[in-house]
Order: C-alpha cells, then sequence, then structure tokens
C-alpha cells in the first residue's frame, strides 16, 4: 500500500515537472488538430474530406468511439492496450509525451470553435452523433465525409511534439490512428502513425 501510495506521488511530480504550458497547450491542440486535418481536405473518397464540403467533428475529446461504447473506463483499457503498439510503431515518440498522453486523456473535454480549415465544420450534438449512420444523418451533415473524433493532444515541454488519437467513421470504411506531429519551422507536420484498426 505504502509502494503504491509512493508511485502516485512520483507519477504526480513528474506530470507536474514534465508537462508543459496549460493555457498553450490548450490553444496550440487547435492547430496542431487543423495542421492534421487540412492536408486530408483532398476530395478523395478515403481522405477526410472536401474543402468544398462539410467536416463533422464529435463535440468532445474521445478515445475510441467505434470499440469503447463512450464509457471513459472502456476508453482507459482501449489506451492502456494500445499505447504500447503505437510507441513500438513510432520510435521517435518520448516516454515523457506517452506520459502526458495518458494523464491527458483520463478526462473528456468539449471541443471549441478554434479549428482553422479551409472547409466548414460541425460538432454533431449526442442526438445527431446517434443517428450516424442513417439517411438522417447525410441528410442533416449533407456533404461530409462521415465524421472525425480525436482525443486530447498532449505536448512535450516546450510545445514542439504533439500526439493524440484519431478516428475517421465514414460507413463501410474508416480508420483509427495515433498520430505524432513535430512542429518544423513554425509549423505542425505528421512524423509517424501507429494504425489502430482500417476498415
Amino acid at each position: 500500500m505504502i509502494a503504491l501510495g509512493a508511485m502516485v506521488a512520483i507519477l504526480s511530480l513528474a506530470h507536474l515537472v514534465l508537462r508543459p504550458n496549460t493555457d498553450r497547450a490548450d490553444s496550440e491542440q487547435y492547430v496542431v488538430y487543423s495542421a492534421y486535418i487540412e492536408p486530408n481536405l483532398t476530395g478523395d473518397s478515403h481522405d477526410l474530406g472536401s474543402r468544398n464540403g462539410l467536416i463533422v467533428i464529435h463535440g468532445s475529446t474521445i478515445v475510441s468511439d467505434q470499440f469503447t461504447n463512450k464509457s471513459k473506463v472502456n476508453q482507459c483499457r482501449f489506451l492502456l492496450g494500445s499505447v504500447g503498439r503505437a510507441k513500438a510503431t513510432i520510435p521517435q515518440l518520448r516516454r515523457a509525451v506517452l506520459f502526458e498522453f495518458l494523464i491527458a486523456n483520463l478526462h473528456d473535454e468539449q471541443l471549441e470553435n478554434r479549428f482553422h480549415l479551409t472547409a466548414k465544420y460541425e460538432f454533431p450534438t449526442e442526438q445527431e452523433m446517434n443517428l450516424y449512420p442513417s439517411e438522417q444523418f447525410m441528410h442533416r451533415f449533407p456533404h461530409s465525409y462521415g465524421y472525425l473524433t480525436f482525443s486530447r493532444v498532449a505536448f512535450n515541454r516546450g510545445l514542439t511534439e504533439a500526439f493524440f488519437y484519431t478516428e475517421h467513421v465514414c460507413g463501410l470504411c474508416g480508420e483509427g490512428k495515433y498520430v505524432f506531429m513535430r512542429k518544423v519551422n513554425g509549423s505542425w507536420v505528421v512524423e509517424g502513425t501507429a494504425p489502430t484498426w482500417i476498415s
């Protein structure tokens, strides 16, 4: 029992020492999301959408919409069962960022209208999300390529590395993956991905 308490104290202290500035990280995560989405708005069938269409984004951060039934306990199980593969697939991913990712995603947060995209985007209500993939959903969100989900973004202390989980659900096709991005000359670029599922 003492050992467990000591471990929790050490992990909490490590989090406080290693975490980036919270306000800057909250703002920067929308830059990261946008930098991930924007190059994939080609209009091709398996990309994230079209610049002339509509991007539908789940209104709160979530780890996996496909396998967790939106339960936070199941989301945490999914994380713990899959982050090891992400680390193995993305060798440049540092343990400190991975640790921050696990801590950051212990709770979900509502997303805000702070994306910087050339396409229009909307956050469906929970009732609208439950309509997917019905005709009602497609009628409500025409010209969309399904919907996207995002976890919270974890950063290194200098806000030059970012790591998150995302899913693109588009009916019979879709994919879930971890994404590692790095800031290069002031812009976020994808440095590595680790898929968890694809259809």
